[in-house]
């Protein structure tokens, strides 16, 4: 990514982390709605997933973490993901999904619109896993783009083939999804509504159907 995308990218990105107005330096509508966010731990992924909207989650998640260290499990204030993401870096995304998976403090995942490719791979990672009934999710195969000399690209592939076995093994292990269903779809686009995916074992709950949406709050 050169500086002019990173720039563009800072300016029309909405961060989870708040901030106060330059003009008067008192707190923006956006910044108390924030700041009331953090304190009831609830993050928000609406972007292209990368290293800048992961750090924060994964910044946030740990903080609360040592903040329960000495509270029993089910005593520990639930962390809760909106999603709505078409996805991302694969690198950056497996970031969250460790940290999520380590998280001793539950972590909900919530769809709203669409978890899409990394983003799709984020949601599962969640304890509980919630979404609206038109939410929609997609699973496909990761996309590659090589360069330079052909031993250091079979290195690389050679790597990625096993970044997308662990892949394969996570989804299996996290979903109702088999291996004979995995290898029919993985390769195309594969999109499901709420319904199809809650019988996939990727959403445990509906809004509207299985739960209010005060469950949310």
């Amino acid at each position: 990514m050169n500086e002019r995308d990173r720039t563009v990218m800072e300016k029309n990105r909405i961060d989870v982390i708040p901030f106060q107005t330059a003009d008067t330096g008192s707190p923006s509508a956006y910044d108390m709605f924030a700041q009331e966010d953090l304190k009831n731990r609830i993050l928000l992924i609406n972007d292209h997933i990368d290293e800048m909207v992961v750090d924060e989650q994964v910044m946030c998640i740990l903080r609360w973490n040592a903040e329960d260290k000495d509270l029993p499990v089910d005593k520990r204030k639930t962390i809760t993901i909106y999603i709505n993401s078409e996805g991302g870096s694969e690198f950056d995304g497996q970031a969250l999904i460790d940290v999520i998976r380590a998280s001793r403090t539950k972590v909900k995942t919530v769809c709203l619109g669409m978890a899409a490719s990394m983003a799709y791979l984020i949601y599962i990672a969640g304890h509980e896993r919630i979404s609206f009934k038109n939410s929609c999710f997609l699973m496909h195969e990761g996309e590659l783009a090589l360069g330079g000399a052909t031993s250091k690209t079979k290195d690389t592939m050679k790597f990625f083939d096993d970044m997308e076995e662990r892949t394969k093994n996570y989804i299996l292990d996290v979903t109702k999804i088999d291996n004979e269903l995995y290898e029919k779809v993985y390769k195309k686009e594969f999109w499901m509504y709420s319904q199809q995916a809650k019988e996939l074992g990727i959403v445990d709950k509906i809004i509207g159907e299985d739960v209010d949406i005060d469950v949310l709050f």
